[in-house]
């Protein structure tokens, strides 16, 4: 019910909407309307459009919104009318100054009765301001956001360089560019070097990241260069245009065009460069420069900030670092004096047991013989856990040496089988053995190899089950010489497997373990594989149980030689009287040991006299002749370097010159040195085979060369 109705009054007559009406409302409308024909070209604006983009009714004559939208927009628009009849959404129109505007657009279908088409309808709002009110807060939301991110990758680094990749990446992925290289002041400061690369998938940059990486820039030289040297952002329009931007060819090759770089500040101090690509051609952005201006300081600065921090948390580490491996230390230290003490007095054990047997003189001959291999064998395994230890303190002061010579590698390991046979023979374990013909002949010790391959044998002895197999190939390519050492003993555990060959490491430490040792020989095992240039590594069996160790040794570039073996004379060496008419003077403060080598001596015919102390021999010296003199080193009172010196002194005067011998239980290399510089010809570690012993008499005398 009208109003009208409502007051009593008669209704008014309805007014008549004609053409006249719509005119005006297009006419002062404060919108910007424009008519469009069937084919959607420019019929009629109206004034508000064209303040808006400046195009008079003569310019848009015969043309069509792509004038102003630009072709792909209109062809949205004209798809969205053929399919809906309407269109609705913001649009960038360019006016005829060329200024870009953000529009909201409106377009819809007039049709007649019929249903054709008669018009287009287009209306168009001018956001602008709002659209870069959003713009703007779009880009501090950016901004902060990037800051954030960069905050938070750069909290789960120590330094710059180690976030960088993500930093690149994340850089690339806010601002739309596809390649990102990080470029860092080398050690010298002489130079940019690239540290980091990131680029976008599916883009082949190969050449141009290979050349970025293996490039140098100084300051002022290349886009780097130029940041380094001005401490400034910088832009390229297009590298392919820029003639100082040397990878040019490279980065078209890749489609790169748009390039910005901006440096990493520590202060006042560059320390590094970044710099970004796009496979556009990009205009210099004030509002990226304003955003990415801080990102470099940013990054000095909580670099500089996070150095100190890691600097105190990483001396609270070392401090408890080093508590952690003192504790250690002191752990595997107590557990190796342990061991050490068990594996000293289980022979010791059997050396007593047995000689107090062999002193009750109840044995008959075979219990006895017995009783003397048994005691022989003690001591050389002791002798073995002696030469162990003084190894790994060669090898802890860095004094193990090697006396390198060309080596028949198969004659070193066959060897050292025959060593460890007895061991194998005794459990049953069969040997088989495999060499590639024509081995060369390598460079290295011998003496110390057989150590290796003597090791690794026992090793494979001691924990391959009886009537196991043991074997031994030996193979070689270009470059190395491979020696594999295969067991079927249980393998080593997964957990042990990284630790196998460190020091006073056992698998097994505890009271009930299987299998004796150490733990020195494998460490001593890689440390002489290792100065021989090669490499060694123990792995466990795939198809069934066992441990298989591969030592790499590596070939001569040239062909080397054997050299000839001096056939000395070994029938002599065991001859009685090999040393008939030789007068010795042996000097040694332990009566046991005296009075052995006195013995020995004598039953290989020479004429020993045997003192306790260096005053006696000096009183002796001064009395009678002799051919040689043999002295131990640490004696009470005046020493064995003591007596040596006031013997070559008092030789100073008189002109003759007597051939001395240390024989001593000090077995290093430094000691050897220390007793010839001391005025000794030779130093014999104890204990000392006496064939050994007498043959180095015989070469000091001169009855052998």
């Amino acid at each position: 019910m009208s109003s009208a109705d409502v007051q009593g009054q008669p209704a008014a007559r309805p007014v008549e909407l004609g053409a006249d009406l719509y005119r005006e409302i297009f006419a002062h409308s404060r919108e910007a309307i424009a008519i469009f024909d069937p084919n959607v070209v420019y019929l009629q604006q109206n004034g508000a459009h064209f303040t808006l983009l400046g195009y008079s009714d003569d310019d848009l004559e015969g043309q069509t919104p792509a004038l102003d939208l630009g072709a792909d927009t209109f062809a949205e628009v004209i798809r969205q009318l053929t399919n809906r009849g309407e269109y609705s959404g913001e649009v960038m129109c360019r006016t005829k100054s060329g200024e870009e505007l953000n529009v909201e657009l409106t377009m819809f279908v007039m049709r007649s009765g019929l249903g054709e088409p008669l018009c287009y309808v287009g209306i168009k709002r001018d956001i602008t301001s709002r659209a870069r009110e959003i713009n703007a807060r779009r880009r501090t939301e950016q901004r902060l956001a990037l800051q954030y991110a960069i905050t938070r990758i750069l909290s789960r680094s120590i330094d710059f360089v180690e976030g960088t990749h993500e930093i690149l990446e994340t850089v690339c992925e806010s601002f739309g560019w596809q390649v990102g290289v990080l470029w860092a002041v080398d050690n010298k400061g002489d130079s940019l070097r690239c540290v980091d690369f990131w680029h976008g998938p599916s883009l082949d940059l190969d050449g141009f990241e290979s050349v970025s990486r293996k490039r140098t820039f100084t300051r002022g030289v290349g886009l780097p260069g130029r940041i380094w040297k001005t401490g400034k952002l910088a832009w390229i329009r297009d590298v392919t245009e820029e003639a100082d931007f040397m990878r040019a060819p490279f980065a078209a090759q890749a489609g790169l065009r748009g390039a910005f770089g901006f440096p990493i500040l520590l202060g006042d101090e560059v320390v590094g460069v970044m710099e970004f690509f796009s496979q556009q051609i990009r205009q210099p952005d004030q509002d990226l420069n304003d955003m990415i201006a801080s990102v470099g300081f940013q990054i000095g600065q909580f670099h500089e900030r996070k150095r100190a921090e890691e600097k105190l948390a990483h001396l609270l580490v070392r401090e408890r670092a080093a508590r952690t491996d003192a504790e250690k230390a002191n752990r595997l230290k107590d557990e190796f004096l342990a061991t050490l003490s068990h594996e000293l007095r289980t022979p010791l054990n059997a050396v007593i047991g047995w000689s107090r047997m062999l002193k009750t003189g109840r044995l008959d001959v075979e219990s006895s013989l017995h009783a003397m291999e048994v005691i022989e064998r003690n001591a050389w395994a002791q002798k073995q856990i002696i030469e162990d230890i003084l190894d790994v303190s060669r090898v802890i002061t860095g004094k193990l040496q090697l006396q390198l010579a060309p080596v028949n590698l198969v004659a070193v390991i066959k060897a050292a089988l025959d060593a460890v046979r007895p061991a194998l023979e005794a459990k049953d374990i069969s040997v088989e053995e495999s060499y590639q013909q024509e081995l060369k002949v390598i460079a290295g010790d011998a003496d110390r190899l057989q150590q290796v391959i003597w090791n690794l044998l026992s090793n494979a002895s001691k924990f391959t089950p009886v009537g196991g197999t043991v074997a031994v190939r030996v193979m070689q390519d270009n470059t190395y010489v491979a020696i594999e050492i295969i067991d079927t003993g249980p393998g080593i555990g997964p957990e042990f497997l990284p630790h196998v060959f460190e020091r006073f490491r056992q698998e097994d430490g505890s009271t009930t373990r299987t299998h004796q040792g150490l733990g020195l020989g494998l460490a001593i095992v890689r440390h002489l594989v290792e100065l021989h240039g090669g490499t060694i590594s123990a792995e466990n069996l795939d198809l069934r149980p066992g441990a298989v160790f591969t030592v790499k040794l590596p070939l001569p570039t040239a062909k080397l030689k054997l050299e000839a073996t001096a056939e000395s004379a070994s029938e002599d060496i065991h001859t009685e009287v090999d040393l008939a008419g030789v007068r010795i003077l042996v000097v040694e403060d332990d009566l046991d040991a005296l009075d052995l080598i006195t013995i020995d001596l004598a039953e290989h015919g020479a004429k020993v006299r045997g003192v306790g102390s260096a005053a006696e021999a000096l009183e002796l010296l001064k009395n009678e002749t002799f051919d040689l003199l043999i002295s131990d080193i640490a004696m009470a009172g005046a020493d064995g370097y003591n007596l040596i010196k006031q013997v070559r002194d008092h030789e100073a005067d008189e002109g003759d010159r007597i051939p001395a011998i240390a024989l001593t239980a000090y077995a290093r290399t430094q000691d050897r040195i220390s007793a010839i510089a001391a005025g000794y010809n030779t130093h014999v570690a104890k204990p000392v085979e006496i064939t050994e012993l007498v043959t180095v008499v015989k070469c000091l005398i001169g009855r052998i060369a």
